[in-house]
């Protein structure tokens, strides 16, 4: 009885590795959702569909880019974190939402440890500071005068509560104590109408985005969150050459499966991310759009996003930016 019983474990045992073993060589054998935390024609809707494109070809799947955009990514990341585990699901999200969030709403929908499986550093996006050309804001010198001169009247746009955008101004509001009045949107697009029609006096967007609405004269760039200065605006200062040391708030883009993805789907992602990380066509299009393509995946991007979690966390904790 015993010899029988050991005898079907091991069949069982056996029969399993075969169809682990069928499933590595056969994946994928349908399409693959890629679930993007942002809102459409935005940098991080570009990121997705130029990575997507590059790595659905050698998959031999269509890999279908999907926005869900609102709450500071958290509509995106929660769908991403709610999806099976079959290896056919992605999600591309920022450290905004894995892991500002973290620290700043008092509870998460996911946990960004405990259910995903981290893949690879996507993209870094540097955030430039803009205004309507025709305000009577030059530098940010001017925007901390109006603050003070008239409490409540300057505002920002962001993505919410723990968005970049949110704790780059968030530094400058405790850097300066003053009133900064923030206006959340699900994306760039948005606040950027509202710059133009007045609405809004200012906002730090991504770079990809604004870019060509700097270069057009259709809003006017102040300043930079990267400790150097940006190529593609040699003029712009940086905000730690004017004086906040602490702004270093570019955003960062990763790839993510939900926990308990099969390891061989990890391990085929992982290397065809640092395949499409490393292909010229996808740094050229990165480039286009002033996109930095990240140079980690796998077991070195979780070391990565886990120094993050302490730098962030930090950062957050001194600016007591909450959310109930």
């Amino acid at each position: 009885m015993k010899a029988g019983v050991s005898i079907r474990l091991f069949s069982a045992v056996l029969a399993g590795f075969a169809a682990m073993s069928a499933h590595a060589q056969n994946y994928p054998t349908r399409p693959i959702h890629f679930i993007t935390v942002a809102a459409a024609g935005s940098a991080g809707d570009i990121i997705a569909r130029v990575l997507a494109a590059d790595i659905s070809p050698r998959l031999g799947q269509p890999v279908l880019v999907e926005n869900h955009p609102g709450g500071s990514g958290l509509v995106g990341a929660t769908a991403g974190a709610h999806a099976p585990a079959d290896g056919y699901n992605m999600l591309l999200s920022t450290s905004g939402t894995m892991i500002v969030n973290t620290f700043v709403y008092s509870k998460m929908p996911f946990d960004t440890i405990k259910d995903f499986e981290p893949i690879a550093h996507a993209a870094t996006v540097p955030l430039v500071l803009i205004v309507n050309p025709s305000s009577k804001f030059r530098s940010v010198k001017d925007i901390v005068a109006a603050a003070r001169a008239a409490p409540g009247t300057v505002s920002f746009g962001s993505l919410g509560n723990g968005s970049t955008q949110n704790v780059s101004s968030a530094i400058i509001k405790k850097a300066e104590s003053i009133d900064l009045i923030q206006v959340a949107y699900k994306g760039s697009p948005d606040a950027l109408n509202d710059i133009l029609s007045g609405r809004l006096t200012m906002m730090f967007d991504y770079i990809g985005f604004a870019l060509p609405h700097v270069r057009s004269g259709k809003v006017r760039a102040l300043a930079v969150s990267t400790p150097r200065r940006l190529s593609a605006l040699p003029d712009i200062p940086t905000m730690q050459e004017l004086g906040y040391k602490d702004l270093d708030t570019s955003m960062w883009y990763a790839v993510y499966m939900p926990a308990g993805v099969p390891k061989d789907s990890v391990r085929r992602m992982s290397a065809e991310f640092r395949a499409a990380l490393a292909s010229p066509s996808v740094k050229e299009k990165f480039t286009s759009i002033s996109v930095e393509p990240g140079t980690t995946v796998g077991e070195q991007f979780a070391a990565f996003q886990a120094a993050q979690f302490t730098r962030w966390g930090n950062m957050v904790k001194s600016l007591n930016i909450q959310v109930e």
